[in-house]
């Protein structure tokens, strides 16, 4: 009797599953497929237009800070490489089975392109992802301050984080002046100079996540939806949470289903909030693409072009040339 192939069973099981959401999308909140081919019409050309020029600007953001993490933890890889595979990453994240699908390849081809090691390799991505979700959750608890609470409470929420912080850099501070660091070299990257470390990558996970939910809110601009910025937050928070749930290909149908429901209470009509879902799911995987073709018809970085400065070259490269 041949082995039973769980693989295939999750797939056809996630494949499901995201059917089943579209379909009750559709059913729950008493509009049609149509309706929403129609919402999507409807959107304002250029506010569309921000929109993806915010979220470019994002993705170089997101690169820009797994590079620094990267070249923090002593990896010798070039900007344009590390786009490459960020972008790549960012496109499997929407075909795969949850949202950090494509990371398990940005690990994989790390260190073999580059001879990272997996350690290192799997640290920068860990890194990448959680200071971006800390980024998110540092946003978000002033946000809820100035929704739910007023002014006032939103700006002492705001002092606490930023006293936080400033108490962490006084913390890390002394750590990078022990001469003797407890955690090995994965994390020597606490130790490097400022432009290159956790005080970098937390600068750009906090302007990363406020350009994330500000593209939110100008996606909701073209659809006509005004709601204030701090709710924005608190939306953008609890679905990118969401949509790490293995339960559908790529966060499709829940991600839909999560905006409609968490816009709801503020009056957006659901079938804009799904648009608005569907913009913010496949929008940053449309981006890459462009991208990559980009690279594909430039064709930078070329293979050599994994060499690094000083003209050492990648073990792929030198696996080519022999």
């Amino acid at each position: 009797m041949p082995n039973f192939n769980w693989e295939r069973a999750f797939a056809v099981v996630r494949v499901l599953v995201t059917l089943a959401l579209l379909t009750g999308l559709f059913f729950v909140f008493g509009f049609t497929p149509g309706d929403l081919v129609r919402a999507i019409r409807t959107a304002d050309g250029l506010q569309l237009g921000f929109g993806f020029v915010a979220l470019s600007l994002l993705l170089v953001l997101l690169s820009l800070k797994w590079y620094v993490i990267i070249k923090g933890l002593g990896v010798p890889v070039s900007f344009f490489a590390a786009t490459r595979l960020y972008l790549t990453g960012t496109v499997l994240n929407n075909v795969l089975p949850t949202a950090v699908g494509g990371d398990l390849y940005r690990v994989y081809f790390l260190s073999r392109e580059h001879d990272a090691g997996f350690r290192r390799s799997l640290a920068s991505v860990f890194i990448e992802r959680g200071t971006g979700y800390a980024g998110l959750l540092v946003l978000s608890a002033p946000a809820a301050a100035f929704y739910f609470w007023g002014v006032v409470p939103g700006l002492a929420v705001t002092f606490a984080v930023v006293a936080s912080f400033a108490i962490a850099y006084l913390v890390l501070r002394r750590r990078r002046a022990n001469p003797e660091p407890e955690g090995g070299e994965t994390w020597r990257w606490t130790r490097l100079p400022p432009t290159s470390n956790l005080y970098s990558v937390a600068s750009l996970s906090v302007a990363q996540q406020g350009l994330w939910v500000s593209t939110a809110a100008i996606f909701g601009l073209a659809y006509d939806v005004s709601i204030p910025w701090s709710y924005w937050v608190l939306t953008v928070t609890a679905l990118t949470l969401l949509t790490l749930l293995p339960v559908s290909v790529g966060g499709l149908g829940l991600r839909e289903v999560g905006y409609a429901a968490v816009l709801a209470p503020v009056g957006v009509d659901a079938s804009k909030a799904a648009a608005i879902g569907l913009a913010m799911g496949l929008g940053p995987a449309l981006v890459s693409l462009v991208g990559l073709a980009a690279f594909a018809v430039s064709g930078f970085p070329r293979q050599p072009s994994l060499a690094l400065p000083g003209g050492e070259i990648s073990p792929s490269a030198s696996r080519a040339k022999q």
